[in-house]
């Protein structure tokens, strides 16, 4: 079967809703009838009964009524977390990212792989001097950020390959990792150390220090992040985070059942 075909006959309308709906929340800003036509090439009259079908069955709302602007609604939020709660790990999570949070004062972040990105589920910000922004349901490249290196290098060689698939690989930064033998040394280190660092790999002004989470078959299902400005680390600071890190990680694992000795491995 060629890539794009579908063993099914699909529903239009029901793949042009599902591809408004990951259009909103793709985008970091609210979007007019006008936006919607141009990055979905769809003619006005279709987009505007789709959007008005949406708004009348509450999935998304008018968020401007002067600049006619329309994002996702709450109850597109709740349908999403309602995803997130079945899943148990934002749950076990929660606590203890909080606590990671008062403890550094930076955004913890907490992610899932689905589709070869990493997805941002939930965070802690409350005690945090700074915050980063990275909007919960938004995706990410695995290779780059703190929280999908931490799950990539919980993975064997071969399976960070096959889900990355042909290199070179998109760069964020240009201190990305953007070919297998630097993403695989990069794991290589990861696992020695036994935590996973975005050095400003996804942003600039970002120093990330994270690590894998895993349930009770010994597996990889998530991972955290903190998220620190790369000005304000020093030596010291990196080894406390990465301590609380280690700590955290080992402690909502085993609160998932992990039964392993090391959260890394040493792998090929």
């Amino acid at each position: 079967m060629k890539r794009n075909e579908h063993p099914i006959k699909l529903n239009k309308s029901a793949a042009r809703t599902i591809d408004l709906l990951l259009l909103f929340v793709s985008s970091d800003k609210y979007l007019t009838l006008n936006n919607i036509c141009e990055m979905m090439q769809l003619p006005k009259s279709s987009t505007f009964e789709l959007v008005q079908t949406l708004v009348y069955k509450g999935m998304i709302e008018v968020k401007d009524p002067v600049l006619k602007t329309y994002g996702l609604s709450l109850l597109a939020f709740e349908i999403g977390s309602a995803v997130i709660t079945n899943m148990g790990v934002a749950d076990a999570a929660r606590p203890f990212i909080q606590e990671l949070n008062r403890q550094t004062g930076s955004t913890v972040f907490l992610g899932v792989e689905d589709k070869g990105k990493i997805v941002y589920i939930d965070k802690a910000e409350n005690h945090s001097t700074i915050k980063p922004t990275a909007k919960l349901g938004s995706r990410r490249y695995l290779h780059t950020t703190g929280l999908g290196k931490a799950l990539l290098c919980a993975y064997s060689d071969q399976k960070i390959m096959t889900i990355l698939g042909d290199e070179p690989y998109p760069s964020k930064t240009p201190l990305s990792h953007t070919n297998s033998a630097s993403i695989l040394e990069d794991a290589r280190k990861t696992r020695e150390r036994g935590y996973a660092i975005d050095d400003r790999e996804d942003n600039l002004d970002m120093y990330c220090i994270s690590s894998a989470i895993y349930n009770h078959e010994n597996e990889p299902v998530a991972s955290f992040s903190v998220a620190s400005f790369y000005s304000g680390m020093t030596e010291e600071k990196e080894k406390l985070i990465a301590k609380l890190v280690k700590e955290t990680a080992a402690q909502i694992s085993r609160k998932l059942g992990f039964t392993g000795n090391k959260l890394y491995q040493m792998k090929s």
